[in-house]
């Protein structure tokens, strides 16, 4: 749509531009509002997927010519392939493969181990810790300071109490507090180009608390806080009581969501951010990730410039769908067939009422033009189809049929065309597939058996090392 009541005829207004609604709402300039990507972070994070470095680079390349702001690589110290990934994102930054402006992000617990191992893994591989943006996390919830944290902040609570139950949650969140502030001055003094401050299940955290903790992080200098719903638990409701309550708190820092979706809220709720406080928002291509997965960005983006009139500068749009096929590929993961946006249906039509008005006008039941977003759109023939898609269909081949295509031979070909959409589903052919894709996604973990395999090879190999010294030494004695 290019604007309100787009679709006319004449003085007749045809429809009414969803935008007429939205308008009311106070809204960011859209040259504030910023894509936080973690696609290689918590993305991975979804059972089974591993990307390696190579492949890595070829997402971060996609998303920085996408025209997402922020990438989140994850932990650069957690394994040799994780700092490998790292090395070539930042090279490709200074050749001039990524964006100069793309800002890179690494994570680290709220404890000098983890800042230590993530400044030596920079190091290692030739960059300076100033050169990324690190990302200082804890916990918000009581729930996560007493037992998540529990014995790490225990160590710092004068008590000789060791069972958890007996100490009031106040105390866990008083040296929680402490172990951010500290932990963020000492990533700053160890040469960390700027640090962000992000707190699990702040969503379930009581508004309080999280705005000392917020105060504690921006106190010790944190330039940017992340309202993470870690559980997917917030209502529309809730993020705005959260977004206006952090935004009157703390007007003159960046402050950002990072929402999960297990109860399928999370596109409204980064919406909901941003229009209340939080226009910086955190997404996954194809929204990937833990359990239900992270905010999909497709769904995001799109919405925010359809229905809220918010069209981020320089975001390409058109190569959503491009993005969506190359992380398939890489994850062995496809979207649901009916994804909003990017999902194989979302432009495909099979209802001969459906087809017919698509083919006058595609505004009647397809909301944004496939254009748009990279679609794909078709017509399928099958049991609700009707004689006008088929009609079409058959007089575009009319010279290879050879014959005629008149009503009643086209109503003979949908009497065909619905007998065998019929008989293939009694053949059990979807079953089969559902089937091998679940069979798929069990195979691209480990499973149980193959680790109790593995963890049997490798006693087998220690047990076959321990004994060619003593054969050796058999030999010798004789």
């Amino acid at each position: 749509m290019s604007g309100l009541n787009s679709i006319s005829n004449g003085h007749e207004q045809l429809l009414v531009d969803p935008r007429t609604y939205t308008q009311h709402i106070p809204r960011p300039d859209p040259r504030k509002v910023r894509i936080y990507d973690t696609t290689l972070r918590d993305g991975e994070q979804t059972p089974g997927v591993a990307i390696p470095p190579e492949e890595k680079y070829l997402i971060a390349r996609e998303l920085s010519d996408l025209g997402c702001h922020i990438l989140d690589v994850g932990f650069p110290a957690s394994a040799p392939s994780e700092c490998e990934a790292l090395r070539k994102i930042l090279a490709g930054r200074k050749k001039g493969e990524l964006r100069e402006d793309l800002e890179i992000l690494v994570m680290c617990r709220a404890v000098r181990e983890d800042i230590d191992v993530t400044v030596e893994a920079i190091t290692s591989i030739g960059y300076s810790p100033s050169e990324v943006t690190f990302l200082v996390f804890s916990s918000a919830s009581g729930l996560h300071c007493k037992y998540k944290l529990g014995q790490t902040l225990l160590r710092r609570i004068s008590t000789t109490t060791k069972d958890l139950r007996e100490i009031p949650v106040e105390e866990f969140y008083e040296a929680n507090k402490a172990m951010v502030s500290e932990a963020i001055q000492y990533a700053l003094a160890r040469g960390a180009g700027k640090v962000e401050f992000g707190a699990e299940d702040a969503s379930r955290a009581p508004l309080d608390k999280l705005l000392d903790l917020v105060h504690t992080s921006v106190n010790a200098g944190a330039f940017r806080y992340v309202f993470a719903d870690t559980t997917g638990s917030c209502t529309p409701e809730a993020m705005r009581f959260y977004s206006e309550a952090l935004k009157a708190e703390f007007p003159d820092i960046e402050l950002a969501s990072h929402v999960h979706n297990d109860f399928d809220l999370a596109t409204m709720n980064v919406i909901t951010g941003v229009l209340y406080g939080l226009p910086t928002f955190s997404t996954t291509i194809n929204g990937i990730g833990e359990r239900a997965g992270n905010a999909p960005l497709h769904s995001v983006v799109s919405a925010l410039r359809n229905l809220y009139g918010i069209e981020i500068p320089n975001f390409r749009y058109e190569r959503l769908a491009h993005v969506k096929d190359l992380v398939e590929r890489i994850t062995g993961i496809p979207v649901q067939v009916n994804e909003p946006v990017i999902g194989y249906n979302a432009f495909s039509h099979e209802s001969g009422i459906h087809t017919h008005g698509v083919k006058i006008c595609r505004e009647m039941y397809e909301p944004l033009p496939y254009q748009q977003v990279g679609g794909r759109p078709r017509f399928v023939c099958g049991k609700s189809s009707g004689t006008n898609a088929v009609a079409e269909l058959l007089r575009r081949h009319e010279e290879e049929i050879g014959c005629a295509i008149d009503p009643p031979f086209v109503l003979a070909v949908l009497r065909e065309i619905k007998r065998l959409h019929e008989q293939r589903t009694r053949e059990g052919r979807g079953a089969a597939f559902v089937r091998s894709y679940y069979a798929h996604l069990d195979g691209l973990g480990i499973s149980d058996h193959e680790t109790v395999e593995l963890a049997r090879d490798l006693v087998r190999q220690s047990l076959a090392v321990q004994k060619k010294p003593r054969a050796a030494a058999a030999v010798v004695a004789s």
